[in-house]
């Protein structure tokens, strides 16, 4: 993507938040070393089998790449953003994620349940 491209694509997810007294923040995952191991960051598939949604429980819950701590955050939403559930897993030490989308963007990732104000996508018939 072209510097021009990024920076369109910057104020446009940008403005809308800032007007919107949100807060969001965008990072591109690092470059450094992958973990091993249960550390591991994995990528299992997902889809769309909610309809429910939420809200972050405090203001700096990270959106991860993968249902893992050790996974790259894509985002930071806080209170005020409205969360879409897709489906959840379990990761390796047993704890349970959702896959999210958040309203109004383009922006997707895995929350660890704890994180989320009602415990995420649990229901069975949910599981990715």
């Amino acid at each position: 993507m072209t510097l021009k491209k990024r920076a369109r694509c910057a104020v446009a997810i940008a403005v809308p938040l800032l007007l919107s007294g949100a807060t969001l923040t965008v990072t591109a995952p690092s470059a450094g070393a992958a973990p091993s191991g249960a550390d591991a960051c994995t990528h299992p598939g997902w889809s769309n089998k909610s309809g429910a949604k939420g809200t972050a429980r405090d203001a700096t819950v990270k959106i991860r790449t993968g249902p893992n701590k050790e996974c790259g955050v894509v985002a930071t939403v806080g209170t005020a953003r409205v969360l879409f559930y897709h489906c959840w897993v379990k990761n390796s030490a047993g704890n349970k994620w959702t896959h999210v989308r958040i309203d109004g963007l383009n922006v997707n990732g895995w929350v660890y349940n704890k994180n989320l104000d009602d415990g995420g996508s649990v229901h069975p018939d949910n599981k990715c």
